[in-house]
């Protein structure tokens, strides 16, 4: 037992000392963001009271008085705390002793993987596009050509490329028919689009503090009723409630949405692809 605990102390140590340097930096940075703004003092959300305030364990763990390993839903509630993007969130698994989460992948990493993609992208028969983890459309496939010219009535490559992306076709509605186009098949364009803006939440939850991602929902944050929706989704919702209306909404229109990835540890960048729900073959070939 003695042995035990001593692993637990030494695990909550490094632990614990990972998180202060993180905690102190959010903290002095905060404090510098008042300075320069000429705000009046405010409650520091990054002071040690305000994290044992969430999470008594913090202060046991300061003062070394917990017995047991630090539990892994606390550290990953801490790190949410101190606003962490996946490397300091990983370095706070890492020193308390769990499974680090994968990384974003970005880079020469990346343009691998997006380039294997366009491979199969190509030979696909079916309309598809890839994406990445903010949703932008990073190349459409010959079918998909006729899905934008026909729904759409656009050429993809006049779209600019800071509108390629799902969710500013879904809201755009000054430059994109999305909004139209739900309407005329029978469906209510909200419904749809909470759907799809609960799916992108949950599809970034571990992303919120990644800086790209805050830029993404600035810019989105800019189109009608995006804040409005954004700001009433349940997060607790089941994703099966959520998921299935986009499925039968798909099936309005004879299609099922399916989705390629070729690796384990990634989800992004991936393929989005449009079957036939019947079985029948794509018109555009």
């Amino acid at each position: 037992m003695t042995k035990i605990n001593d692993r637990a102390g030494q695990i909550n140590a490094a632990f614990i000392a990972a998180a202060e340097t993180i905690r102190i930096q959010r903290k002095r940075a905060f404090e510098d963001q008042l300075w320069h703004n000429k705000q009046k003092k405010q409650p520091n959300p990054f002071s040690q009271q305000a994290i044992w305030a969430e999470y008594p364990t913090y202060k046991r763990l300061l003062e070394q008085r917990a017995k047991n390993q630090v539990a892994e839903h606390v550290v990953r509630g801490i790190a949410s705390l101190l606003e962490c993007p996946t490397h300091e969130r990983n370095h706070l698994l890492r020193s308390a002793g769990y499974a680090e989460d994968p990384d974003i992948l970005s880079g020469v990493a990346l343009d691998a993987q997006i380039a294997q993609y366009q491979s199969l992208l190509d030979i696909l028969v079916y309309p598809a596009f890839l994406v990445n983890q903010v949703w932008d459309l990073l190349a459409i496939n010959q079918p998909m050509v006729h899905v934008f010219q026909q729904f759409l009535g656009l050429r993809f490559e006049n779209i600019p490329e800071q509108h390629r992306n799902i969710l500013h076709f879904m809201f755009d509605h000054e430059h994109y028919s999305a909004r139209k186009l739900l309407n005329k098949g029978g469906l209510q364009w909200e419904r749809v689009a909470r759907s799809y803006v609960y799916s992108f939440q949950q599809a970034n939850r571990t992303c919120q503090f990644e800086s790209w991602y805050q830029e993404k929902i600035t810019s989105l944050m800019q189109l009608p009723d995006f804040e409005r929706i954004w700001q009433s989704i349940d997060p607790t919702i089941k994703a099966h409630d959520m998921l299935s209306q986009i499925q039968t909404d798909n099936l309005v229109y004879g299609l099922r949405t399916i989705y390629i990835s070729e690796s384990d540890s990634y989800t992004y960048p991936r393929i989005h692809a449009y079957v036939d729900a019947t079985g029948t073959k794509p018109e555009h070939e």
